[in-house]
């Protein structure tokens, strides 16, 4: 699993999404998820995932399925909800961290680490997994016991997971106070599965002029509970400009300029709420997993697109085939009035039994004279 980690995440670009969990009821500022005092105060990007929800839908499942596929079904099968935060410090370097909080299994997660080859080592309460061969830049996998928050797994370069493990010790009040983004991501969480906040739209996202535009940002939420949907959200200062964005994106759309979002955009509807241009589509097939997996994967959430889930047969369909190959009883199917062999029901093979033999019983075939 940590393997396919550093090929999957040292490919990832720009932008890292994430989840938010809550862990087992523990809090920061008595509100905030206590995953989020792992995450950069000074975030560019949040995002969240909430694999529960995601379970409650086919296609919510089909989603869940790209997941596990790039992260590692063992490590996803523990994992309740993902949380990743994004920041480009002053030194011009990127600084991601991935965080899942779940039902994890200290053994278990020793266990798959020491069977991947990774070098354990312990850093401030921190366990670091590293990768064989791995270098300070490559992805990690760490873990940490909490007082009452159960075990959060830790994502991303030794300096990230470390700089996380620090932040993790501190007492902060409220990350909402201290960044917008969390104030927008604490509202989205409460009724999607999947949401991305972020201080502005990615580039190749929009039309090349968009990113000339001054946004005070950018938000998507992904819907898979109660039907599904992808609502979009540009945060302009007034309506003026939300409009302005609106007409862009309608001409580039027009004029075929390739950018991520054209695909999307003859199937959204459109709205303008004071200072907010809102685009939505609840259309099923706008709304497949596998679109919806290429959106996410251009805010680099570590998903696979091709992956697919494993089709269940309903209930009626699995009594059935069990019906016909093995019946509830046990015995034999009973058979209906006889109405004699069909036209190509083969004839009755007929033995003579000879007894007491050395050998013991023996049957010998026997032909009756026509």
């Amino acid at each position: 699993m940590l393997r396919r980690l550093v090929q999957r995440i040292r490919g990832l670009v720009a932008l890292l999404a994430i989840s938010v969990f809550a862990a087992d009821g523990a809090t920061v500022g008595a509100a905030e998820p206590a995953a989020w005092r792992f995450a950069h105060p000074e975030a560019q990007i949040v995002a969240g995932v909430d694999f529960r929800k995601l379970t409650e839908s086919p296609m919510g499942q089909q989603i869940r399925a790209q997941f596990s596929s790039a992260l590692g079904a063992p490590l996803l099968e523990q994992a309740e909800r993902m949380l990743l935060s994004s920041v480009v410090e002053a030194s011009g370097k990127r600084s991601d961290i991935l965080i899942l909080t779940g039902s994890f299994s200290l053994p278990q997660l020793r266990k798959m680490a020491m069977r991947e080859g990774a070098q354990m080592t312990p850093f401030k309460g921190l366990e670091i997994a590293a990768p064989p061969g791995a270098s300070a830049g490559d992805p990690h996998l760490a873990w940490v016991t909490g007082h009452g928050s159960g075990t959060t797994v830790l994502i991303g370069t030794r300096p990230a997971i470390q700089a996380a493990g620090e932040r993790g010790r501190l007492q902060l009040d409220s990350m909402a106070s201290i960044n917008d983004l969390f104030a927008r991501a604490h509202d989205m969480a409460e009724h999607y599965s999947i949401w991305i906040a972020c201080e502005a739209v990615p580039r190749g996202f929009g039309p090349t002029a968009l990113d000339r535009m001054d946004l005070e940002g950018f938000d998507v939420a992904v819907q898979t509970v109660q039907g599904s949907a992808v609502h979009l959200w540009f945060w302009a200062e007034d309506g003026k400009t939300a409009g302005s964005v609106l007409q862009l994106l309608q001409t580039a759309t027009a004029a075929r300029e390739p950018f991520l979002l054209s695909a999307w955009l003859p199937q959204m509807q459109s709205g303008i709420e004071e200072g907010t241009l809102v685009l939505s589509t609840t259309h099923p097939h706008a709304a497949s997993a596998a679109r919806v997996g290429s959106l996410l994967a251009a805010f680099a959430l570590p998903v696979d697109v091709k992956a697919e889930a494993p089709v269940r047969p309903a209930m009626g369909e699995i009594r059935a085939k069990v019906a016909t190959t093995a019946p509830a009883t046990g015995l034999p199917p009973a058979q209906g009035p006889s109405q004699g062999p069909g036209p190509s029901a083969a004839p009755p093979r007929l033995f003579v039994r000879i007894e007491g033999l050395d050998e013991g019983v023996k049957d010998i075939p026997y032909t009756p004279k026509p």
